[in-house]
């Protein structure tokens, strides 16, 4: 199966428009190198948060901005990602975004997955961290994790900061998941080597592959911030590190740092599961767990 993971450089726009547009070439680019999977990173949204003109004196006066981003931008982003999905007949995992649930009213970090066939699988993010920064405090944690299925494949994930936890990747696996979808947004990078390293160690500790795709580039936001929004990454594609499955070092592919791009690569799910289901997958089928439930 080939996949594809998108570095995704954030820009100024001008229109709801030019959004779209940049999202197509990154849907294109990956059809047209034959993948059947295109993963976005978290948060590949914000440059939508240029439309607005802001002049608020304060961080703290941001906050309305983001509470907007979330309850205007949801629907049109879905709208969006579904067409696309049919149109290039491609599974659209579309990395993350600030959202609204209307039925507690609050706000969530959300992974949402469209596939050609109109069906939408979401996942909130487990453990907020630096968020957008600017909404942090009012992100509220996913409280489930699930996976989902489409062509006989299944999906797992994990948002950023939650591959950061091994327990979620392993119940994840649990769960059933054959390829764990991570997308991510690094400010620094730190960020950007820890978020590599995490994919590379749960894909070799479950047995499964690891799809991690990183936002790049900066917009200026708050525009009373010198810096704004600077992101930093390396998008990539990992697998065991297991002979025949992938590479000596787990890397199937990876981008060239900080410069737009899709990342495309192979995975042999047949072998995978081979594998699994003959008791080479180690890391599993030596797990003692009731040992380890003592010092849980």
């Amino acid at each position: 199966m080939r996949v594809a993971s998108s570095q995704y450089r954030l820009k100024m726009l001008t229109s709801f428009k030019e959004f779209e547009e940049h999202v197509r070439w990154h849907v294109e680019s990956a059809a047209n190198q034959g993948a059947k999977l295109l993963l976005l990173p978290e948060f590949f949204t914000a440059e939508l948060l240029t439309l607005r003109k802001l002049d608020a004196p304060n961080l703290e006066a941001h906050y309305p901005i983001f509470e907007q981003f979330a309850k205007e931008y949801t629907e049109s982003i879905q709208q969006l990602c579904l067409k696309l999905s049919a149109e290039y007949h491609i599974v659209l995992a579309a990395g993350s975004h600030f959202t609204h649930h209307k039925a507690d009213d609050k706000f969530y970090n959300t992974a949402f997955v469209f596939t050609p066939d109109g069906r939408i699988f979401s996942q909130s993010k487990i453990h907020p961290s630096y968020e957008m920064v600017y909404n942090k405090s009012m992100t509220t944690p996913g409280d489930k994790l699930d996976v989902f299925e489409y062509e006989g494949v299944t999906y797992g994930i994990s948002i950023c900061y939650d591959g950061s936890f091994p327990e979620v990747a392993r119940i994840l696996t649990k769960l059933g998941a054959e390829i764990i979808l991570a997308p991510t947004a690094c400010l620094d990078e730190w960020g950007r080597s820890r978020n590599i390293m995490f994919a590379q160690a749960r894909a070799s500790e479950n047995q499964v592959f690891v799809l991690n795709s990183h936002l790049i580039g900066s917009i200026p936001f708050p525009p009373n911030v010198p810096y704004g929004f600077a992101f930093t990454g390396q998008s990539g594609i990992y697998s065991p590190i297991q002979p025949m499955i992938g590479t000596p070092n787990g890397i199937i592919a990876q981008g060239e740092p900080n410069v737009e791009s899709v990342v495309v690569g192979d995975l042999d799910l047949d072998y995978l599961r081979f594998v699994r289901e003959n008791g080479h997958n180690r890391n599993r089928s030596d797990m003692r767990p009731d040992f380890y439930r003592q010092y849980a």
